[in-house]
């Protein structure tokens, strides 16, 4: 059983705790029916609730339990999600959630017991696997059979590389490259076997392999070690399967164990930062107290920041603009990813209708999770939904692929690909900032920011502070405050690449 021990700790709240627990005799067994055969583990019944022991069937599952305080805390971790318990107590925390399962989790002879109708009850609800409970057979039934895309398979041809992408019946399909190349296969009303497929990254011939899940169509994304030109695709019969080929006579095991890292695959080495002044041209931003203008300040802060970098000479710079014009985010994103950035920092000045509102915000890309970073995401976002729409936002602030699945799954790759590094950049600035601006600090948000999903690197959104307020739209202007965002920035970097180029 895979139980990581970390920490015992003394603790008279939790000691009362195990003292008015109810006495346990866990005499009984479940049994558990899986596709491999049935087993059983150990139960109790307390007042016509049956509990199952989480232990063992975490074990059966070939998950985890991680004991956080021995005794007092512990989680549930499979391939994409957490359950937090408290022994004791019947309240438990799926992902960001809050559930009550009515009754409380237990501890017997270094076990979890939970309530096993009302947890596997909401287990459903964000695993993969369909774990149901029979109350009448009290048995536990797991249906890992749900799965039609089940496998992936990488092989060298004599003519090229064949990739099989394996399905339990036909399904419609498409398949399509990005930049980066990747290639893209994305199976509507696919439910992927997810651990399954990326346990089959093949490092000769792929960079990375990632399967995505949303309702409605799954995806499965290679990254190559060679320049993708041309793809041929069919699906084939005994067993069900997506074949693609990539003809290229030079697909070879010694041409690929020298082939670089691809444009914009962060490898930890720091070498170009791209600087992306918010804003520009005919899209000024928010405009603040004395007419001024977002786009106007973002770009007298990105240049100083330039020349620090450049002064220094540690690191190469690229700037997305360095003039008044407009870009789509498109090309901000080209300007970082074709010159090979390691680090995307993208400058602004927040607004609010409220003119007290003050302070400093740093934001990385990852679906917002409160109103103030959603109103931030949709004010930032604006300007790039009337381009693509034509001219009218929506009404709910999004942009018009979020009705199209395929499109949310590239967003969520991008969002997660370096969210960890852009999360850990966030905090550098903002300790540096905390250090050398004298106004509020409003710390790390995250936030679905449309300028920031097209580059292929760990990447932030600087908001300097608020053009709508008196005080802080003087000092946008001003050029010392200017240097001090700029220094600030630059000592995180420094950092950031100390870190990261040390690995």
């Amino acid at each position: 059983m895979k139980i990581k021990i970390r920490t015992l700790l003394f603790n008279p709240a939790l000691l009362l705790a195990l003292t008015i627990l109810p006495a346990i005799d866990a005499c009984g067994v479940v049994r558990v029916e899986m596709e491999s055969g049935a087993e059983e583990i150990a139960s109790f019944s307390d007042g016509g609730v049956e509990f199952i022991s989480l232990s063992a069937l975490a074990d059966l599952l070939d998950t985890q339990l991680d004991w956080e305080i021995v005794g007092h805390q512990v989680k549930w971790v499979d391939r994409s999600n957490r359950i937090d318990f408290l022994v004791g107590s019947p309240f438990v925390k799926v992902n960001d959630a809050t559930f009550n399962l009515t009754y409380p989790v237990s501890l017997h002879k270094g076990q979890l017991y939970v309530p096993a109708a009302t947890f596997l009850s909401y287990f459903n609800r964000v695993t993969a696997d369909r774990i149901s409970w029979d109350s009448r057979s009290k048995s536990v039934r797991v249906q890992s059979s749900v799965f039609n895309v089940t496998d992936v398979s990488i092989e060298p041809k004599a003519n090229g590389l064949l990739i099989e992408v394996f399905l339990t019946t036909d399904l419609a399909y498409d398949v399509f490259v990005t930049a980066g190349n990747w290639i893209n296969i994305s199976i509507r009303d696919g439910v992927l076997d997810m651990s399954r497929i990326e346990s089959r990254l093949d490092k000769r011939f792929l960079f990375d392999l990632k399967a995505h899940q949303e309702q409605g169509v799954g995806q499965v994304s290679l990254q190559v070690r060679r320049d993708v030109k041309t793809i041929h695709h069919k699906l084939v019969q005994n067993p069900t399967r997506i074949q693609i080929s990539i003809p290229d006579m030079n697909f070879s095991m010694d041409s690929l164990s020298t082939a670089p890292t691809p444009k914009g695959k962060f490898d930890g080495k720091i070498d170009v930062i791209a600087i992306d002044p918010g804003h520009g041209g005919d899209d000024y931003g928010a405009i603040g107290v004395n007419n001024t203008r977002e786009k106007d300040v973002t770009l007298a802060v990105a240049r100083k920041l330039a020349d620090i970098i450049r002064d220094d000479g540690r690191f190469k710079v690229v700037m997305t603009r360095n003039s008044d014009k407009t870009l789509t985010r498109q090309e901000r994103a080209d300007a970082a990813n074709d010159a090979g950035a390691d680090l995307f920092i993208s400058i602004h000045a927040n607004a609010n209708p409220s003119k007290k509102a003050r302070g400093w915000n740093l934001f990385f890309l990852a679906p917002a999770k409160n109103d103030s970073a959603r109103s931030v995401e949709q004010l930032e976002n604006s300007y790039f939904i009337r381009q693509l729409t034509g001219g009218s936002d929506e009404k709910d602030g999004r942009g018009p692929s979020d009705a199209n699945p395929i499109v949310n799954i590239l967003n969520e790759m991008l969002m997660t690909e370096f969210q960890t590094e852009s999360q850990d950049l966030a905090m550098m600035i903002d300790r540096e900032f905390r250090r050398s601006l004298d106004i509020p600090a409003r710390g790390v948000d995250q936030a679905g920011f449309y300028v920031l999903n097209k580059v292929f690197t760990p990447s932030v959104l600087v908001e300097t502070a608020f053009i709508t307020n008196k005080v802080e739209a003087k000092l946008l202007k001003d050029a010392g405050f200017q240097n001090s965002v700029a220094k600030g920035l630059y000592e995180a970097i420094k950092r950031f690449a100390a870190k990261y180029d040390s690995r």
